[in-house]
């Protein structure tokens, strides 16, 4: 049994615990995706503790796609989130007094895309012209296809558009109903692939291919968070910046916190779909000289005028009002592993 004395050593610690308890800031934390290999690194920082330890109290919800997480976290309902920073950019020039903005990168090469079978007869990005494409109204890939094909030189007044819930996109392709799809490209890869397609049959036509220099998704925060708790978003980042990091070190860990979080997980098909995250997203030159979060200032100056002229924005809108890089954690957890 305890003694007096102990009791008072270990009263500052017990308090101290409590207050951290008591003073959790609640957040609400909006997902690009329903829950899957995409994000389990989220659920891998909050089971190992590290949004606790920051004095955050995550709620995590799916969505429709980035174009809703740019919308939650720019209306300021949700405090933060992760989606496409083209589509931020869009969101900030035509709402610049609830502009949000994005505070850590996590995918360097843009995995928007257009997914055919060889039926289509799609070799190249111009042959989507004229071609029934499917898509959800709330995906970015949907947002930035007037960029795409103003790039790729596709008349966009041709295609003929499917619209349907983002889970419902691959099941389109599948049946015939249209002749291709847009989307991330794991997501619609493993989606085709469940649904019983052929991997060496699925094509994909990539939007960065085109000449669109595009970073994709990354952390954004909400513009009152950004003003009236700049702390919590550091301490947010930092504890998103350390899941990542661990996911990439052990996917497997990852997709083991994913599935005890939504436990119909199919954990073969999410871990190949992280790792193919990790390969193909986040590892390229630039992170693994420069670290995890950040851009490049020349590549994202290019990136902004580039996708601002596509879309026909009539507010000029700088780099800085879309990514503010004073967020960003040490480099320590910003280093992708060896």
């Amino acid at each position: 049994m305890p003694t007096r004395r102990s009791l008072l050593l270990a009263t500052p610690a017990i308090l101290a615990a409590g207050a951290v308890r008591a003073q959790a800031l609640e957040v609400k934390v909006s997902l690009a995706a329903p829950f899957d290999g995409s994000n389990a690194a989220f659920f891998l920082a909050e089971e190992r503790g590290w949004f606790r330890e920051a004095g955050l109290r995550c709620t995590f919800d799916s969505s429709g796609g980035s174009g809703e997480a740019v919308t939650r976290v720019g209306s300021g309902t949700y405090e933060f989130g992760i989606g496409d920073i083209n589509v931020l950019l869009e969101f900030n020039a035509k709402n610049p007094g609830s502009a949000a903005r994005c505070v850590y990168m996590v995918y360097y090469r843009s995995p928007l895309s257009a997914a055919s079978f060889p039926r289509a007869g799609i070799a190249t990005a111009r042959d989507l012209a004229g071609k029934r494409i499917g898509a959800a109204l709330t995906d970015g890939a949907y947002r930035i296809f007037p960029a795409f094909a103003a790039t790729a030189g596709i008349d966009a007044a041709s295609v003929r558009w499917q619209y349907g819930d983002l889970r419902l996109r691959e099941a389109f392709l599948m049946r015939g109903d249209v002749d291709a799809i847009l989307g991330f490209d794991s997501t619609m890869y493993f989606g085709l692939v469940r649904a019983g397609a052929r991997p060496q049959d699925i094509r994909f036509q990539y939007f960065a291919d085109t000449g669109l220099p595009l970073y994709g998704n990354g952390i954004l925060a909400s513009k009152r968070m950004l003003e009236t708790n700049p702390d919590a978003v550091r301490r947010f980042t930092a504890a998103a910046a350390r899941g990542w990091q661990a996911a990439a070190a052990d996917p497997a860990a990852a997709i083991a916190a994913l599935r005890r979080k939504e436990p119909l997980t199919d954990v073969a098909l999410e871990t190949e779909k992280l790792r193919w995250l990790i390969e193909k997203q986040m590892t390229t030159e630039e992170s693994r000289a420069d670290g995890m979060g950040g851009v490049r200032a020349d590549r994202f100056a290019t990136s902004v005028a580039t996708v601002s002229r596509a879309f026909g924005l009539t507010t000029p809108i700088a780099p800085a009002d879309v990514f503010d890089p004073s967020f960003l954690p040490s480099m320590d957890i910003r280093r992708l592993p060896a």
